[in-house]
């Protein structure tokens, strides 16, 4: 496995998917279902993001296209659970066999997307109508997204709705006959459906009505009453076989409908094809969609264990500081297996340079495009990242202890092409014995298959030979007079200017530079007392 659930949750990788729309429910099940590619699915991989290239070509070349594409999707309904009662030879319902036909026509309005496109289509991407389908569910050819049991199923349907609209005029006709006679022996207007209502305190036309063979008593309320005209016995004989013939023509749509699931399981096999389509193409457009809108590049993959990331961008801080009117700083990282440690000091940025490159790393591997201006890397076996979250109170564990457990599970993997990413090592103990734990670990990891990357801040853990050692620039160049001048009486917002004034760009330290003590000028910026300030500085020399 990748990434544990911890893992992934740490990374906010959630926030990716949850931007990856997708429409249809075919292409739902598809995201749910997203597994990292591996090192030994390279090849599919490749292939993977060089479908999402062509298709972000596609969407600038042609986007009304896509955009028709997509509201065809959010019509797409899951017939699944229909086309299974179909195999399992449970009679279609009308709703069901309506769903099913419109199903139908969605595939050629998408078959002609795809062929505007001009692209040839890989065969699971390629949308195959179903021709033969088409007009066993639309018989008579009209195309109007609509179904009924049409007459051209059967002769025999066809002669009874024959005989049922014969009857039917004879039903209407003879009610017609005995409202007129009524009207006329009374002399009053009957509604059409055969009914008279009058007032209750019209006591002369209630005793007419009421001695009038040709009218019954239907219903009354506490004003008025409610007659019909009454049925004469001819009407009733054919109301009589106007029911039987419905019943035989319920019974001839049901056998119709029995053979139309037959038939449409003969389709099966391109109906699961189109589905698996539908679904792969949703979501491939929405990977296509996602790379142009967070302006993401394809990542290159390489035969060499390196990790190299020119400008990149983690999404979820950089729309966090768009909103705020802020930019995010862009960080440029190379990476290769054996141990690189950054340091620098709080609020420079070091953890969101780790998740930054975990993100970007997992979301290759999820054959996604990554916000970034270059990426090359090499698939991992798996991603390891320990961001001081590991407090166990079910077994009695520090945050230390915690951690500790899972550095010793996963030093055990560290002939594997991983990734390992820990933020502030053995920060839950005494400084002597966590730089002398951190040391040690440092030690084990520099010539392992691994890529490891540690931040920290202990003095020194970067000095051994072999070991990278980036820090964050944060406020190298700043005049902190200067700024403390521009803060004025800001009091928390002037929080807000340092982030403004701080470098999160990593460099490369080549001596034994010490970690800059960026700490003891924020708490100066942020008006701790001076007397405490200047003796921490007696400390620190």
């Amino acid at each position: 496995m990748l990434l544990s659930d911890r893992v992934l949750k740490n990374l906010e990788i959630d926030y990716i998917f949850h931007r990856l729309m997708v429409y249809t429910p075919y292409g739902e099940a598809l995201k749910r279902g997203m597994q990292p590619y591996m090192s030994c699915d390279r090849k599919a991989l490749g292939e993977e993001l060089d479908r999402i290239e062509t298709v972000v070509a596609l969407i600038e070349k042609d986007r009304y296209t896509f955009v028709e594409m997509r509201s065809v999707f959010k019509h797409v309904k899951d017939l699944r659970g229909s086309f299974q009662r179909a195999v399992e030879g449970i009679t279609l319902s009308l709703v069901e066999l309506f769903e099913i036909k419109t199903f139908v026509g969605m595939l050629e309005k998408l078959a002609h997307y795809q062929e505007k496109l001009k692209w040839n289509w890989p065969d699971h991407l390629k949308i195959r109508p179903i021709p033969m389908l088409k007009e066993l569910l639309d018989p008579q050819g009209s195309g109007i997204n609509t179904f009924y049991i049409y007459d051209e199923y059967s002769e025999t349907l066809k002669d009874l709705r024959r005989k049922m609209g014969e009857v039917e005029a004879e039903i209407n006709k003879g009610k017609l006959q005995s409202r007129e006679l009524v009207q006329n022996q009374l002399k009053v207007k009957i509604r059409p459906n055969g009914e008279l209502t009058i007032n209750k305190s019209n006591k002369e036309l209630m005793h007419q009505l009421e001695g009038c063979e040709g009218l019954v008593y239907s219903s009354e309320t506490y004003m008025n009453i409610t007659y019909k005209v009454k049925m004469d016995e001819q009407i009733e004989i054919l109301l009589k076989k106007l029911n039987d013939y419905k019943l035989q023509e319920e019974e001839e749509e049901l056998r119709i409908r029995q053979k139309l699931t037959t038939e449409i399981n003969n389709y099966m096999s391109e109906i699961r094809h189109n589905i698996d389509a539908i679904g792969a193409l949703d979501l491939l457009v929405g990977k296509a969609y996602l790379a142009i809108g967070m302006d993401g590049i394809k990542p290159m993959l390489t035969a060499d264990e390196v990790i190299e990331i020119i400008e990149g961008r983690h999404l979820k801080v950089e729309d966090s500081l768009t909103k705020q009117g802020k930019a995010f700083t862009p960080i440029t990282v190379k990476l290769e297996n054996g141990v690189t440690c950054i340091t620098g000091a709080n609020m420079g940025g070091k953890t969101i340079s780790l998740k930054l490159i975990g993100l970007l790393t997992a979301m290759a591997q999820y054959g996604l495009f990554v916000p970034a201006k270059e990426m090359r890397f090499s698939p991992k076996e798996y991603i390891f990242f320990s961001v001081g979250d590991l407090q166990s109170a079910d077994m009695g564990l520090s945050t230390f202890g915690a951690e500790m457990m899972e550095i010793k599970d996963i030093l055990q993997r560290t002939e594997e092409s991983g990734l390992i990413l820990i933020d502030e090592l053995a920060r839950g103990t005494n400084p002597a014995e966590g730089y002398a734990i951190s040391k040690a670990i440092i030690q084990y990891l520099k010539d392992k298959l691994a890529t490891t990357i540690i931040t920290t801040h202990f003095d020194g853990l970067a000095d051994t030979n072999g070991i990278v050692h980036l820090q964050v620039r944060g406020l190298i160049d700043v005049d902190f007079n200067l700024l403390k001048q521009q803060m004025g009486n800001e009091g928390e917002l002037g929080i807000n200017l340092v982030h403004q004034y701080m470098d999160y760009r990593l460099e490369v330290i080549k001596d034994q530079r010490k970690i800059p003590q960026d700490a003891i000028n924020i708490a100066r910026l942020m008006g701790l007392q001076e007397e405490i300030l200047r003796e921490a500085e007696r400390y620190l020399e």
